[in-house]
């Protein structure tokens, strides 16, 4: 009885965690995607629009989809609280500290670039940085998804198939 429990807990934890891998293969391609959406936002609101940062910070927590619009609300919010700190290390901080965006370095290094730039700059520059940041995120976006297609399943089949063979090793 204790075997077989042991074997279920076994092939279960295996299982688990091929599922998880997959899992956060999908949450990247979703926070990708969103910052992709915002960005092009970002992008009309700034150049077309001449709004404000705040304002367009504000607009995105309302227009983006939870979970994401907790990341541009905080941002505003702490714009408004902290006005003497530059928005470059409120936008990095808010990056890495929030737990709901999986992104990879290099998807990190890209948006703390694009910080640097926002409101600190013309409208233009701020508009030239933006779908810099944009097209680069839109490639990484491809090959995240694709390797999601690619890998997501086989994560998830392998976290079974593994924890089939160790319960069929310990039997």
């Amino acid at each position: 009885m204790i075997k077989a429990i042991g074997a279920i807990l076994l092939a279960g934890g295996a299982a688990l965690i091929g599922i998880s891998v997959s899992s956060e293969l999908t949450a990247r391609v979703r926070t990708l995607a969103m910052f992709c959406r915002a960005l092009e936002i970002m992008r009309s609101e700034i150049a077309e629009v001449m709004s404000p940062l705040e304002v367009v910070l504000q607009k995105l927590g309302k227009e983006i989809p939870e979970p994401f619009c907790g990341f541009f609300s905080e941002c505003a919010d702490e714009m408004k609280r902290r006005g003497d700190i530059p928005f470059g290390i409120i936008w990095k901080k808010q990056l890495n500290h929030n737990a709901l965006l999986t992104l990879g370095a290099r998807e990190k290094e890209e948006l703390v670039s694009l910080g640097n730039v926002l409101g600190r700059y013309s409208a233009d520059e701020q508009r030239i940085s933006i779908e810099r940041t944009s097209r680069t995120l839109e490639s990484i976006l491809t090959v995240a998804d694709n390797d999601r297609r690619r890998l997501g399943g086989l994560y998830a089949k392998l976290g079974i198939i593994c924890g089939i063979s160790v319960v069929i090793v310990f039997i």
